[in-house]
């Protein structure tokens, strides 16, 4: 279950392409996803400043400076709006995707992800898509959306795979996904998935902690 050192788990060659959206997909391979809180602060920091120039235009929309980096850190609605990352074996965020929740009436939630390079290829950003359309099933909401640069491949990606409806205007890209309501599968399946990323998150702060009084005598706070 455990991440390899900088990575995530390599699927398995056998397995059936994930289709998404979620609640009717195929059998996909495990990727331990977990709920991130403002406790992870510092990791969700340090994972959105680790991102190129780049990626951070594709992520963002535009070329964020560092400063923009920490202010949308600061801004993240914890409680209101959902977090969910995946940790690679040194506690590190290898992947993070943001659910915003619309205010008021309108049912919408948008998605959002980034992947570090080294996590990239493995289809964990359509796991999280997918965790991200559960979660926002269970709370009640009718729609999944997502905006993007037209370039952004990853993303046009998830949403083909995801049989998003697409709208191309420019440079600019939205996608839409109708959710069904929530039922007690649905709510029994991100159940499981959550425990599944505690689990994992929990066993990877035991080693880290075993080889870092190992070697050092000490280990220091990974957030």
């Amino acid at each position: 279950m455990s991440l390899t050192p900088d990575s995530a788990p390599t699927p398995d060659a056998g397995r059936t392409p994930v289709v998404l959206p979620y609640f009717n997909q195929a059998p996909a391979s495990i990727v331990p996803i977990r709920p991130i809180g403002p406790e992870h602060h510092a990791q969700l920091l340090r994972h959105f400043l680790a991102l190129s120039t780049d990626d951070r235009y594709l992520r963002f929309g535009y070329a964020a400076s560092d400063e923009r980096i920490r202010a949308y850190v600061d801004s993240i609605r914890f409680g209101q709006d959902e977090i969910f990352g995946v940790f690679n074996r040194k506690l590190d965020l290898l992947a993070v995707a943001h659910i915003a929740i619309e205010a008021g009436q309108t049912q919408r939630a948008e998605f959002g992800v980034s992947v570090l390079p080294r996590g990239r290829g493995l289809g964990i950003g359509t796991r999280l898509f997918a965790r991200a359309a559960v979660e926002a099933r269970n709370r009640g909401l009718r729609e999944l959306y997502m905006q993007c640069l037209s370039s952004n491949g990853a993303m046009l990606k998830i949403a083909r795979r995801a049989g998003m409806k697409v709208h191309n205007e420019g440079g600019e890209t939205e996608a839409y996904l109708e959710l069904p309501e929530d039922n007690y599968q649905s709510h029994l399946d991100a159940l499981m998935e959550n425990q599944t990323g505690q689990i994992d998150y929990w066993f990877k702060s035991a080693m880290r902690q075993w080889r870092c009084f190992w070697l050092f005598g000490r280990c220091t706070k990974t957030a």
